[in-house]
């Protein structure tokens, strides 16, 4: 496992009661914001598009059951061309 993904799982469990509420906020090209809809498959989310409509903006709040499941998102958003993860 790669450093800093160690890092921040340790980061999450410090911080972290489980199960609990985490917020997700991504920044996606707006070509590409298929690819996050489908991996925030029944996640709620809201979008919101830029001034210029070439990105949009995510906010998916989810209850995580573990640390895991954080860090498998973020790894699955991480493949979707130009995202960006806040």
């Amino acid at each position: 496992m790669e450093e800093s993904i160690k890092n921040f799982k340790r980061v999450l469990e410090e911080h972290h009661e489980w199960p609990c509420e985490y917020t997700f906020k991504f920044i996606v090209p707006s070509k590409s914001l298929g690819e996050l809809k489908s991996l925030l498959e029944g996640i709620a989310h809201s979008e919101k598009d830029s001034k210029t409509g070439k990105y949009t903006s995510v906010t998916a709040t989810v209850t995580a059951d573990c640390s895991d499941f954080i860090l498998n998102l973020y790894q699955k958003a991480a493949t979707i061309e130009g995202l960006i993860s806040l």
